[in-house]
């Protein structure tokens, strides 16, 4: 038999020892999830793995930056994270950075897109789009895209209204966190040449 159990007089002498007959057991275990988690870690690295936004894509190549945004809105606050997040600080005067992020316009917006044969809403067409550009201290244009418009389609049923306006509420958090992350990502692409 390879496993033995202990009998009563080995475990009340080991006991009195302070040992216990699964003692070595355990340790192997801890060594066995110890070695395990180094290897996956090790694994990870080795396959290119990073945290979000240390990508060399979204580095900035200036020293500061300008934050021109509706101050205490969701977007601001999530656009300030990500400038902080890139290793680079913002600035308290436009005149002082290189740069200004201003943005222009943002707006959610809500469509119905199919209805039943009983004439009411199966799906809605829900769309976030956010206008910014890239200036440098002289208001020179250095980053002008027209907008960028992100769409999502939401299932609805009247008798899950309640849980239909979380999934809604939550579906806008993710459009405008995928808007300010397509937003560094052309921060990323401003160039010092350009500046």
């Amino acid at each position: 038999m390879l496993f033995r159990s202990c009998s009563e007089e080995n475990h009340y002498r080991a006991r009195q020892v302070g040992q216990h007959c699964g003692l070595k057991e355990n340790r192997l275990n801890k060594w066995m999830r110890a070695l395990l988690f180094g290897l996956l870690t090790v694994q990870l690295a080795a396959c290119g793995f990073q945290l979000r936004g240390t990508t060399p894509e979204t580095r900035l190549a200036f020293e500061s930056i300008y934050l021109d945004a509706p101050a205490g809105t969701p977007l601001e606050r999530e656009l300030r994270i990500s400038i902080r997040g890139s290793n680079t600080p913002l600035s308290a005067d436009a005149k002082s950075a290189p740069i200004t992020l201003r943005v222009l316009s943002q707006a959610q917006e809500k469509k119905v897109l199919t209805i039943n044969a009983q004439g009411k809403v199966r799906e809605f067409s829900l769309t976030y789009r956010v206008r910014f550009e890239v200036a440098d201290p002289n208001n020179k244009k250095l980053l002008q895209p027209p907008e960028i418009a992100l769409q999502s389609i939401l299932s609805y049923s009247e008798e899950q209204a309640l849980a239909k306006e979380q999934e809604e509420r939550m579906t806008f958090e993710d459009l405008r966190r995928d808007a300010v992350a397509q937003i560094m990502r052309q921060l990323a692409r401003v160039k010092l040449e350009q500046l």
